[in-house]
């Protein structure tokens, strides 16, 4: 019985073990639009852009993350209701915008991606009231 038993677990245990998790991706996403730096670690590809964010009114926090990371918040004012961050980009990987007001007024909310060297960009307009959450795709053929 308890060879039964080790020939199940064992198994089970050589995929979960710390020692092993470099066979496999921790994150699909990203280890589908990686590149292999010369240490061996996965790192996604990014491109060096200019994100804008225009807002009417100004919000009380605003936010652009890419993957949890943030890339723009309100701390990245340049004039009232106008925020701007050069930022890298991960190829592939959706924006997310947020914004917080302290009313329910509608809001305005404009985000723009500037690929440094890249002609075209690309911008959304969101509406909100009290708060906004939404997502800004970046299509990959948009991306050089």
């Amino acid at each position: 019985m308890l060879l039964l038993l080790g020939a199940v677990l064992w198994p089970v245990w050589e995929l979960t073990s710390e020692g092993h998790s470099h066979d496999l991706p921790s994150n699909p996403i990203v280890a589908a639009g990686s590149v292999t730096s010369p240490g061996g670690s996965a790192r996604p590809a990014t491109l060096r852009a200019t994100l804008l964010l225009h807002t009417a009114p100004a919000p009380l926090h605003c936010a652009i993350r890419q993957q949890g990371v943030l890339l723009l918040s309100e701390k990245d004012m340049v004039s009232p209701g106008e925020y701007r961050a050069a930022v890298d980009l991960a190829k592939g990987l959706d924006l997310v915008i947020s914004a917080d007001w302290s009313d329910d007024d509608p809001h305005a909310v404009r985000a723009e991606v500037y690929v440094h060297g890249y002609q075209a960009h690309l911008e959304k307009s969101f509406w909100a009231q009290r708060t906004l959450e939404d997502s800004f795709v970046i299509p990959d053929s948009f991306l050089p």
